[in-house]
């Protein structure tokens, strides 16, 4: 292999890093930074902020009850970039050309996967959640309606359905119309079917009269922070991250 091919690998496993550790990093970096901004009394703060230009700012609560959320708050521009970062990374991401006589899923290639997750993503941003309580630390000028808020749902959805899909099958496909099955592929099949478990338990708490009890009382956040979790492990295992493959030398002894 000379030069050129081997870098092309190189960026193309650090291209699936990023896209994993961005995932993975979202609903923390989100908490964080309210956090600390919200502690510092940085939007309270003449240093920072023109009151007299401004209204005033009331922090609420650290930690919201969905990263979609996240939006409204002192986090929301980092929300937005992560966002629309995974997106362009997906929008880049082409994977590998498959034989289509050699591939029973030919035509789920890994291009059109990537491409309809990242419009998704873009979705998220462009369409943000709703709120049927006031939001106190809103840092914008609107609260979206209901129905722009059901729009987002439906991306949130999608997007992950499309990160479990190709979890399931792009990253297990195989030539002779074979998918992976060894501890790689089995890993693959736990973050896949994960995000799946986690969709239809949001499904049940959406139904449920007494969902807001679970978890902590941060029912959504959570199964959020499992499904990104999910998503990105992925992505990062496929992009033969470092911790990744430890652990799969690990399973194999």
């Amino acid at each position: 292999m000379d030069n050129r091919n081997r870098n092309f690998l190189i960026s193309y496993k650090t291209l699936r890093q990023l896209i994993g550790v961005l995932g993975i990093l979202l609903p923390f970096l989100c908490w964080g930074v309210n956090v600390l901004i919200n502690r510092l009394g940085l939007l309270t703060n003449p240093l920072f902020i023109d009151k007299s230009q401004t209204l005033p700012y009331k922090a609420g609560t650290d930690l919201k009850d969905s990263i979609s959320f996240f939006y409204y708050t002192t986090s929301g521009p980092l929300y937005v970039g992560i966002l629309v970062t995974v997106a362009i990374f997906l929008f880049c991401y082409f994977g590998y050309p498959m034989n289509k006589t050699d591939d029973r899923f030919a035509w789920l290639t890994d291009r059109r996967v990537a491409t309809f997750a990242a419009c998704c993503a873009l979705g998220l941003v462009i369409f943000p959640t709703n709120s049927v309580q006031k939001i106190t630390d809103n840092i914008h000028i609107f609260v979206v309606g209901p129905l722009i808020g059901r729009i987002h749902l439906v991306f949130a959805a999608l997007f992950f359905i499309s990160m479990a899909v190709m979890s399931i099958i792009n990253f297990r496909r195989m030539p002779g119309k074979k998918l992976l099955n060894n501890r790689e592929g089995i890993l693959y099949l736990v973050c896949g079917w994960g995000i799946i478990l986690c969709l239809l338990l949001l499904v049940v708490y959406g139904l449920s009269a007494d969902g807001d009890k679970w978890l902590w009382g941060k029912p959504v956040y959570v199964l959020e922070v499992l499904m990104v979790g999910f998503f990105g492990t992925a992505w990062l295992v496929k992009g033969k991250s470092v911790p990744t493959e430890f652990i799969l030398k690990k399973l194999e002894h």
